[in-house]
């Protein structure tokens, strides 16, 4: 985790120079993967569960579509 920590803190240190020269579409699209990231990495080191897409479907709509097919 402190891995990842260093990497995220470095890249935000080299984009900055990069991030003045944006528009401010692209600085607050940065922003938010910044912070959606952030606040995956708090929750996953909180040991909070993440919803993943991949078990929706699996559990949810795969058997609604097997059942419909008449798999």
């Amino acid at each position: 985790m402190l891995s990842f920590l260093s990497t995220l803190a470095g890249s935000l240190l080299i984009d900055r120079r990069m991030l003045r020269q944006e528009t401010g579409v692209i600085k607050l699209t940065y922003g938010l993967f910044t912070c959606i990231t952030l606040g995956l990495f708090i929750s996953k080191y909180l040991h909070w569960k993440i919803p993943m897409p991949s078990r929706f479907f699996i559990h949810t709509v795969s058997p609604w579509f097997a059942r419909m097919m008449g798999i």
